[in-house]
């Protein structure tokens, strides 16, 4: 027999369409977004970890300073590894650097994403993605080595996924460098003054250990130098040009689902809230299906029935547009960040779960538990409308205040269960706003500290020790270490600095040869402090190192240490006159550039943070637009459960005489008064469940940006606060001028 309160659903949808129609929608905003980055995260993931035996990526790659000999290719054929010429050629055009390969058919492809490969000699095909950032379209001309050639096409390097013009850089920059492919023949046309002797090679036995690898590499980069002058060499795990942006993909996944959660238990909240009101407004209903027989579990699983419908419906919805619409902007937010090829879109059935079934499991719980109890009164209590299991207290003692005064803080304390729910609802939206608004401010903040704190105004890394008459040059050397810690699977790059102990340009203060000062980062990451030790270990092998913390230097650029050089040189067993580099405030001109790995500049540093604001450019006006729809739809749907609430008492005031703008000073300007309370009492503790997770969030990448929210975010969010109920409230004073002066009446007990 099919239950007959199964005909009242209908019917409840009806007279609430408004409040199921706004939470529908956001939910299946919310879904369809989530749902469509984990889509793309996926497919964009399982594409570029396929991309290696399908595009055949090198194992690692060397550039010599003339071309290889024969002896040199067989002894390193006998270490069981197939070279490839992979020679290249850089020229400049509009300030850009571009480098250019010869079509590959063997080891590292490329692959077309738009037009056509060269076929003529004056044709060339450019990177997407710096093609798209200098605005060159296909059958557009470049001048390089004073001829012209044609762009037919956008093309995708299967070893330079992120663009990293040295393996030494900070960031890639996929506006001032690309690759780019011509013909054999217009390769051979091109001066051979910027010839780089390239070499690629792949090992033949597929089943090598990442530490086989390494161990491999090592042997191969020792043969080479034995018997080659050797320019570069980068080992593929070593390789960030492929590799960032691997590392990159799918890694805001944790961070997504969180939000997914946060918000669908929001949503469950308001669901309960709203339903919690639909049961007292038909409590005398409730009370006669009671008395009539119904059992509570029969009256929760029908409250039970729209919430889980509504979101599941959502759910569904959303992960169709999440597979349709929304993967498509998410995987546009990562092609405007990297240079990956085609993917094909593929089923995940862990994005299904998590954005379908765990949502409506989510809504069950949060609304048994607050239906549950509201469900527990006698059949009596519910006839009689009596839904307190309170006694009822005497009413407060007001001070001598206006009436008007009076009245508002009547309505307060009258709804103060209802204003508590509006508190909440509050700051869960001013979290996720806060999140929204403080993303900006704080990578500019970065920017600021990162340009502030500089060591010096040319930091050179060299691949070889050379001599410099430059005035005011200082050696310095580096090396780069990874943490060991225990019961952790991360780890994290840390750079190890040996300067003077006396130098001028880091100014750390060592108290003795073996004292090791630490970046701010690095304490506040890592939840150590000064005394504390520092494990380091190097990134192959067991060979580890214990520092004590002696102090901090602030260093934002990067997770760093610094200690005295003679005290870098005999932990890392160099020799007495070891150093890798110099600093200088002046240019140094004096060394020929084949020695030097890489010059780090202002503009260099900044690349770091400017890469950032366009890597989440596209993320962040979608989370404000999220967290300001959200906020306005819970003010909208709370202070609307309080007005209807409420409507016997305007009803009542109606009948006294008092017109709508009267009515509307008394109850929407005390809930005007309640929610600008909530706002700036929501700032102060927003900001503290933001530290904290923010720290957790940010603990689990590479690197570390000190938390700071700008004042002016504070600002934003009293100000857009204000204006959000300024729409609701309108809506409500609406809503007011609808109750009618019979309301009271068909109340009346």
């Amino acid at each position: 027999m099919k239950n007959p309160l199964n005909k009242r659903l209908p019917r409840e949808l009806k007279g609430d369409i408004g409040k199921y129609i706004v939470i529908f929608i956001f939910l299946v905003a919310t879904i369809g977004v989530v749902s469509g980055f984990l889509v793309a995260g996926t497919s964009m993931k399982t594409a570029f970890d396929e991309s290696f035996d399908k595009n055949n990526i090198e194992d690692g790659n060397f550039v010599l300073e003339s071309k290889m000999t024969d002896d040199l290719k067989t002894k390193l054929e006998d270490e069981d590894l197939t070279l490839y010429d992979n020679f290249y050629k850089e020229e400049t055009y509009k300030s850009s650097t571009y480098r250019i390969y010869k079509m590959r058919n063997d080891v590292d492809k490329i692959e077309l994403f738009d037009g056509e490969f060269p076929k003529a000699d004056n044709e060339i095909a450019l990177d997407r993605l710096f093609s798209e950032n200098n605005d060159i379209k296909i059958g557009d001309k470049v001048t390089l080595d004073g001829k012209e050639y044609k762009v037919s096409g956008y093309v995708a390097f299967s070893d330079y996924t992120s663009l990293f013009k040295s393996n030494t850089d900070m960031m890639f920059d996929a506006q001032n460098f690309t690759v780019a492919t011509v013909t054999d023949n217009a390769f051979d046309k091109i001066s051979d003054k910027n010839l780089n002797y390239c070499y690629s090679y792949t090992f033949n036995d597929a089943s090598y250990s990442e530490q086989e690898k390494h161990d491999k590499n090592t042997d191969i980069k020792e043969l080479i130098a034995k018997n080659a002058e050797l320019k570069n060499f980068i080992a593929e795990p070593d390789n960030q040009a492929i590799h960032f942006s691997g590392d990159d993909i799918g890694s805001d996944t944790s961070m997504m689902i969180t939000l997914l959660y946060i918000v669908i238990a929001i949503m469950a909240f308001v669901f309960a809230v709203t339903t919690s009101n639909t049961i007292e407004k038909e409590s005398a209903v409730i009370g006669t299906l009671r008395a009539s027989g119904y059992t509570r579990g029969e009256l929760l699983r029908h409250y039970l029935v729209l919430p889980v419908i509504v979101t599941l419906i959502g759910a569904v919805l959303g992960n169709i547009l999440g597979y349709s619409v929304f993967k498509n902007v998410i995987a546009d937010i990562y092609y405007g960040s990297y240079s990956l090829g085609p993917y094909v879109t593929l089923w995940n059935a862990y994005a299904f779960f998590i954005t379908t079934v765990v949502p409506c499991i989510i809504m069950v719980l949060v609304n048994i538990f607050i239906l549950s109890k509201k469900l527990s009164l006698s059949p009596l209590k519910f006839l009689r409308h009596d839904l307190s299991k309170k006694e009822k207290k005497k009413v407060v003692k007001l001070p001598d205040f206006k009436f008007m005064t009076k009245f508002r803080l009547r309505v307060i304390f009258q709804n103060k269960s209802g204003y508590i729910v509006m508190f909440i609802g509050i700051l869960f939206s001013n979290f996720i706003l806060m999140f929204s608004l403080l993303l900006t401010p704080l990578v500019n903040n970065f920017k600021t500290e990162v340009i502030d704190n500089m060591i010096c105004n040319y930091q050179y890394v060299l691949k070889v020790p050379v001599e410099t008459d430059t005035k005011g040059a200082e050696k310095y050397a580096v090396t780069t270490l990874e943490t060991d810690f225990e019961n952790s699977d991360n780890s994290d790059e840390i750079t190890v600095y040996g300067v003077d102990k006396d130098s001028d340009y880091v100014k750390a203060g060592f108290v003795d040869r073996n004292s090791a000062f630490v970046s701010e980062g690095v304490l506040e990451k890592f939840r150590l402090k000064v005394g504390d030790n520092l494990d380091l270990k190097t990134k192959y092998d067991d060979k580890t190192y214990r520092l004590t913390i002696s102090g901090t230097y602030k260093y934002p650029a990067s997770l760093a240490v610094f200690t005295d050089i003679e005290n870098f040189r005999n932990e890392f067993e160099k020799s007495d006159d070891y150093f890798s580099g110099y600093f200088s405030d002046n240019e140094i001109t004096d060394i020929d550039d084949k020695y030097i790995a890489s010059k780090i500049t202002q503009k260099d540093l900044t690349v770091v943070s400017d890469q950032m604001t366009d890597s989440m450019g596209g993320m962040i006006p979608i989370i404000v637009v999220f967290s300001v729809v959200l906020y306005m739809l819970l003010v909208y749907l709370i202070s609307k459960v309080i007005i209807e609430k409420n409507a016997n008492s305007v009803s009542i005031v109606k009948i006294l005489g008092y017109q709508n703008g009267e009515i509307t000073r008394l109850y929407i300007m005390s809930t005007a008064i309640v929610a600008i309370l909530s706002v700036i009492i929501s700032l102060p503790i927003s900001y503290l469940f933001m530290k904290a997770i923010y720290s957790e969030i940010i603990r689990s990448f590479s690197g570390w940006l000190t938390f700071y929210i700008d004042p002016m975010v504070y600002v934003q969010m009293l100000v857009l606060g204000i204006l959000a109920y300024a729409v609701v409230g309108a809506l409500q004073f609406r809503k007011i001028k609808k109750i009618p002066m019979e309301e009271a009446l068909k109340n009346a007990e």
